[in-house]
């Protein structure tokens, strides 16, 4: 998934299932890892390995990226609007925890390519992603489960106490 549905869908889950902020960020970080095991679509739609670091970037994965973003975060922020000051803060912070693992994974990829303490958590991440095959039910089942996951967000948003 894409940043953006990545945090959108973490905020619902911390609200959902904790109050307190390192349990947050901890469930932010495993729920990404979850999701990017499902079916589900984000750069590798351009099946292209030079997009592994930031610096090969171009207009199309910017546009895809920061336009996806800031809907979802808007998204998240129009949901947040209901909740206190608390409940906020642990959305958000179960919101960033979710971005961790691909901000880890691009910053060595793209700045730090010889470092190779993290060699074991970057193998796992990128084992564990869903590949998105060729094929019209590959991108299909990728375009359902991402929709019904968002939905579930929504759901979830929408069904919590407010304070």
């Amino acid at each position: 998934m894409l940043p953006g549905s990545h945090f959108f869908v973490a905020s619902a889950l911390s609200l959902q299932f904790t109050s307190n902020s390192l349990v947050a960020i901890s469930l932010g970080f495993i729920s990404h890892h979850f999701l990017d095991f499902l079916p589900h679509l984000d750069t590798n739609i351009f099946r292209n390995e030079k997009y592994r670091s930031i610096k090969n970037w171009d207009l199309k994965v910017y546009s895809l990226l920061i336009s996806e973003f800031i809907f979802f975060i808007i998204l998240t922020f129009y949901f947040l609007g209901k909740f206190s000051l608390e409940k906020q803060k642990i959305a958000l912070l179960g919101g960033l925890g979710s971005l961790l693992p691909d901000i880890t994974t691009l910053f060595i990829n793209s700045f730090l390519p010889g470092f190779n303490y993290l060699n074991f958590y970057l193998r796992f991440h990128k084992n564990f992603h869903f590949k998105l095959e060729n094929k019209f039910f590959s991108y299909s089942s990728a375009i359902l489960t991402q929709l019904f996951i968002i939905f579930l967000a929504i759901f979830i948003f929408n069904s919590l106490n407010y304070y």
